[in-house]
């Protein structure tokens, strides 16, 4: 350093104040990088407030010059930084490597500042390169600086007769080194690196390590073993709600891995019985905060996209983790994700959740969305227990034709013998698709039970308004179900002549005919053929003719039924 005392112009107080709060704000920057993740709010935020009073500083006073001393910075020659912890000071890590001089050109970005910070920020471990070397390989083009040794050119010292002349001077060297970069810094002579071969076989297996390890691990780390030991109340409260906000961004950036990491963590915390009652519901609530309205939103995407590679088995185990008390953000998921691999194993999670206890679904069976009470419907059938049947059943009569028919599809599959006495229900549904599925499954599984109603359906008065198709399953199932019972009924049926509405007769045939051969017995074929020598005209010939072949060729091959 040139030790002849310089006169300093005079700084005006709104500039002093400008460089305050640059250097300020470069300090609060810096600590943020020690501790958030790149895409942090609370970092970005640090990171844009300091660009933004750089910027406005160089286009208002031009290029921002710092002096270092050992511990403090000065601009102008007034204080504008002290620290004189070595560990801590931003200044002493400048001046213990040898720079002197720091300039922040116009047009310098937050990248370069950031870059900048990423050097002189931390404490250097004594295996890294010097703050001069690393500053040299991150070339950063509008942020210069000057070593003690650029302050020994003889050229300088013999030109600083006064400020003026010290000026120049300095701008000389700062141009010199704009044009032409520093040359690289000196390197150690290859004879002194000689390793032996174990020694070299352990370096590149460290450093191939250090190359597969993520910074985010050693983040989480961190974290933990310090929310492991941790005794004050105050301080244990702040880093839960730390390590639950980590998680909370780690599920929203789709990084199931490492959520599910600190997730266990809090999560074998919380069930330790050292563990105080207080601090348990602190981990509990930040468990409870992972998923929310907005995460689901978000990982829904994340879940969905074409590109997202899920781990499946770390999605469940995180799930089951969250638990109850994450239900409803988990049930809100299952009705908005739409890949079927990940909603197949939101089901499977919801049911292990409920398995003890379906009564936890109850609030959502009464929610307007159609589409997450079928959902529910789906695991509660899953879970099967007299709980959880009464549950469905409550939903037969639902206003919602869809929910209707999961409730129906569950009859349909359960093997619970009074459950199965609810299709009857169905018969009277206002849909006649349900009501024709109910008919189907009852006539394929013959239930006797349902033989009385199904009389009573086709003796009613409505019968002839009801849809062709479905009168066809009622006549199937009374020939199923009542077999020769029915017969004085079928017979009926098919002799009933309408002598001015043949589109009547018509169909009354063939459904009589539809009944006579589900019937195994003779009987029946005798009647058809009875019938079939009554009825001369071509029409209705034809259709019992195609019904007495059909009944006897199930005669040959027992067993087959149309």
């Amino acid at each position: 350093m040139i030790e002849q005392a310089v006169e300093q112009p005079e700084v005006g107080k709104e500039e002093l104040a400008s460089v305050t709060q640059i250097i300020l704000a470069m300090l609060k920057t810096s600590k943020a990088l020690r501790i958030y993740l790149p895409n942090n709010p609370v970092l970005i935020g640090f990171i844009s407030d300091l660009g933004t009073r750089m910027t406005v500083h160089l286009a208002r006073y031009g290029e921002l010059s710092l002096d270092v001393e050992q511990f403090a910075l000065r601009y102008h020659g007034a204080l504008v930084y002290e620290n004189k912890d070595p560990k801590e000071s931003l200044a002493s890590r400048l001046h213990a490597d040898g720079i002197r001089t720091l300039f922040f050109d116009q047009g310098v970005e937050s990248a370069e500042i950031v870059a900048f910070l990423g050097v002189v920020g931390f404490e250097r471990s004594s295996s890294d390169d010097d703050v001069v070397t690393q500053l040299w390989e991150r070339n950063l083009q509008h942020i210069g600086y000057l070593t003690e040794d650029d302050f020994s050119d003889p050229y300088l010292i013999q030109q600083a007769d006064d400020a003026l002349q010290q000026r120049d001077a300095l701008e000389r060297i700062r141009q010199a080194l704009v044009e032409q970069p520093p040359a690289a810094p000196r390197m150690i002579p290859k004879h002194l690196l000689m390793l032996s071969a174990e020694e070299e076989a352990w370096l590149r297996k460290a450093v191939e390590v250090e190359g597969r390890c993520n910074g985010l691990d050693d983040v989480i780390r961190i974290h933990a073993a310090i929310l492991g030991e941790i005794q004050e109340p105050e301080l244990f409260a702040d880093f839960t709600a730390i390590l639950g906000n980590l998680t909370v961004n780690l599920v929203v950036a789709g990084d199931i891995a490492h959520a599910l990491q600190l997730a266990r963590f809090m999560d074998r915390l919380q069930k330790l019985p050292t563990t105080a009652a207080e601090q348990r519901q602190q981990l509990a609530a930040a468990l409870a905060g992972v998923l929310s309205g907005s995460t689901v939103d978000v990982l829904k995407v994340a879940l969905d996209s074409a590109e997202a590679v899920i781990d499946y088995v770390q999605l469940k185990e995180l799930l089951l983790i969250l638990g109850i008390p994450s239900l409803a953000a988990i049930c809100e998921l299952l009705g908005r994700v739409e890949k079927l691999k990940v909603r197949k194993l939101i089901v499977e999670v919801l049911v292990e959740l409920g398995g003890e206890n379906p009564a936890v679904f109850e609030p959502f069976l009464s929610d307007p969305r159609w589409y997450l009470v079928r959902n529910v419907v789906l695991i509660l059938s899953l879970i099967g227990t007299p709980a959880a049947l009464k549950m469905i059943l409550g939903l037969i009569s639902h206003r919602e034709p869809r929910i209707r028919r999961e409730v129906l599809g569950f009859l349909e599959r359960t093997a619970d013998a009074k459950a199965k006495t609810y299709l009857l229900k169905y018969l009277r549904d206002d849909s006649s698709a349900l009501r024709v599925k109910a008919l189907q499954v009852l006539t394929r599984e013959r239930l006797p039970f349902a033989l009385k109603p199904i009389v009573a359906l086709a003796g009613a008065e409505d019968f002839q308004e009801r849809p062709f198709e479905e009168k066809k399953e009622i006549f199937l199932a009374l020939g199923e179900l009542g077999q020769e019972s029915v017969l004085p009924m079928l017979r009926e049926q098919l002799m009933k002549r309408y002598w001015f509405q043949k589109g009547n007769e018509k169909e009354s045939v063939q459904l009589a005919a539809l009944g006579l051969g589900r019937i195994r017995s003779s009987s029946a074929l005798q009647l058809l053929k009875e019938a079939r020598d009554q009825k001369k005209g071509g029409e209705l010939r034809s259709i019992l003719d195609q019904a007495i072949a059909s009944h006897a060729f199930r005669e040959k091959t027992p067993g087959r039924t149309r």
